[in-house]
């Protein structure tokens, strides 16, 4: 398209764009009022609404977890921008929903944290505003870069009195420790591991992908990933990808068991993956392959990672640097694992989580 004609036509393309995201949002807000009184319900808040597999990942498990385990309640979905304005009167509608005995679950992630989006501040708005009720916060990771964002943050949850946190990895969980010494903090994996060993795969094996991101998080640049996979094209091919696709956030979401079933099923049918990926590693997991962890420009991915060792000793791996990779990847393509994956993520975690929360609410009730 000619750029004078985008130019032209990209004002009432974002205000078609925006009129629509606006009604979507009052709809969202104004069904709170037509929810039945009598019924128990699970408040689902923050929900993925964006096109990376592995955030929908996680909103796929919640909502499988929340059906088995509160089967008697409503789920009710809200995305944090719906949350967090103040245009269609939210809170008002909220308030009047909510019984003391609804459970408000938050979606899990990398958002506790200052570096952009607004789940953050849709925890402090609903820990301030709802203090006495029953809030469980999904596996996190906590990274703040400015210390006045980390004490607000902190200020508001602690009012939050029967809120469980939850921390996907160790550094998250000393940094939330610190920040929440009034709430119930547990370490806890993220919950997308709970499908691990639930799928056995016999596909022919060949070629080694690397699932790299393309954003702010990434510690190598695209030449690095080239000149290395130049290397190892010496004795194996490789193929370049990514866990966010150029599908809606909508058709994803209409589909999803399927789309992520197809590409547990695709990365099966690598012999190795090497990722910067949080979800990347544990997608390889899922579909029992070996994989070599990149570092990134923060402690996600590889204090994520500690949750392996002892567990999948033979799948996962750890590099320093990209020259790490080359014998790494030699030693896995010699000796592949050849036994199935546990599923000890589901046994030892997810399926005691509802004991977890009930314990917690509870001891927090007695204080």
């Amino acid at each position: 398209m000619h750029p004078l004609i985008k130019k032209i036509l990209r004002p009432p393309y974002r205000m078609t764009v925006d009129f629509f995201h606006d009604c979507h949002i009052r709809r969202q807000t104004k069904n709170l009022a037509k929810l039945p009184p009598d019924k128990k319900r699970v408040f689902y808040l923050g929900v993925a609404m964006h096109s990376n597999l592995g955030d929908l990942a996680q909103y796929y498990c919640i909502g499988k977890w929340l059906k088995t385990n509160y089967p008697e309640h409503e789920i009710v979905e809200l995305e944090a921008e719906t949350v967090v304005s103040r245009r269609f009167g939210f809170l008002e509608l909220f308030r009047k929903a909510l019984k003391p005995d609804d459970l408000i679950f938050f979606q899990s992630g990398y958002t506790t944290q200052d570096l952009g989006g607004l789940h953050d501040e849709m925890h402090r708005l609903i820990a301030t505003e709802f203090p006495e009720q029953p809030i469980v916060m999904m596996p996190q990771t906590v990274f703040f870069v400015h210390e006045e964002n980390r004490r607000r943050t902190a200020l508001a949850c602690n009012q939050a009195r029967k809120m469980l946190f939850l921390a996907r990895d160790r550094i998250s969980f000393e940094q939330a420790k610190a920040m929440f010494p009034d709430l119930a903090v547990h370490l806890y994996p993220d919950i997308v591991t709970s499908l691990i060993g639930k799928y056995h795969f016999d596909s022919p094996r060949e070629k080694v992908l690397f699932c790299c991101r393309n954003d702010g998080e990434k510690k190598y640049t695209d030449e690095e990933i080239a000149n290395l996979r130049k290397k190892l094209a010496a004795f194996v091919e490789t193929e370049l990808s990514d866990t966010t696709v150029s599908v809606r956030a909508s058709e994803l979401r209409k589909h999803l068991q399927h789309y992520l079933e197809e590409i547990f099923k695709r990365y099966s049918r690598y012999r190795a993956i090497v990722t910067d990926r949080y979800h990347g590693t544990i997608f390889s997991l899922i579909a029992g392959t070996p994989v070599i962890i990149l570092k990134t420009t923060d402690h996600k991915v590889i204090t994520g990672a500690e949750w392996f060792r002892g567990v999948y000793d033979d799948r996962v791996y750890t590099a320093e640097t990209p020259d790490d990779v080359e014998p790494i990847l030699r030693k896995i393509l010699q000796n592949p694992p050849q036994s199935k994956t546990d599923n000890y993520f589901e046994r030892n975690y997810y399926q005691k989580l509802k004991g977890l929360i009930e314990s917690s609410i509870l001891a927090k009730e007695e204080k």
